[in-house]
């Protein structure tokens, strides 16, 4: 017997994706990160906590990691491309202070058809460069990309996204029957 939400990630009436740790607006203890267009970057601000230090008064590593990811996240969706990512260099340029205000910043670099190549900065409030990160992020397809759609669409009608997720468009890029489906491999790549 088949069920509904065989091979999904999550059940199709959840709202899982909203506890993005990065952007969910109904994750307590997430980033609540709020993207938005500029100049052809993706911008969030963040000021971090005392809870996401590593050594006292320092942002820790793996969350400047993950404010870097999300930005580059954010450039795909914000341009109507579902992208998960496949690789992420990471390079810290200055230390990255908690309770102070910073930008995350993201944008593509270049299109390579199934691969995308994004980049993304942390700056300070007075425009330092913190850290960068390059990735290659890879195209979601088929079901897997509607899948994606769908919790955006999800976030966009709770009515508690940013705008940003508001004007993206919650259509597969690809015909159906493409992507995730029957003999699939289960890896997105």
């Amino acid at each position: 017997m088949t069920t509904p939400d065989r091979g999904r990630p999550w059940p199709q009436d959840s709202d899982l994706a909203r506890h993005c740790y990065a952007c969910g607006d109904l994750n307590p203890i997430g980033l609540h990160l709020h993207f938005r267009e500029d100049n052809g970057w993706w911008v969030a601000d963040f000021v971090a906590l005392k809870e996401h230090q590593g050594y006292p008064g320092y942002v820790h590593g793996g969350i400047v990691s993950t404010l870097l990811d999300e930005a580059m996240g954010w450039a795909t969706y914000g341009n109507n491309v579902w992208a998960l990512t496949g690789k992420l260099e990471l390079r810290l340029r200055g230390i990255v202070p908690t309770g102070e205000h910073l930008k995350v910043r993201g944008r593509i670099d270049r299109d390579r058809g199934r691969t995308l190549d994004v980049v993304a900065e942390l700056q300070d409030a007075d425009g330092k460069l913190l850290a960068e990160a390059r990735g290659v992020l890879f195209r979601a397809t088929g079901e897997q990309a509607r899948l994606i759609a769908s919790a955006a669409r999800a976030m966009r009608d709770a009515g508690e996204s940013s705008q940003a997720a508001a004007s993206i468009s919650t259509e597969s890029p690809l015909p159906a029957g493409e992507g995730w489906g029957e003999g699939a491999s289960a890896h997105p790549f």
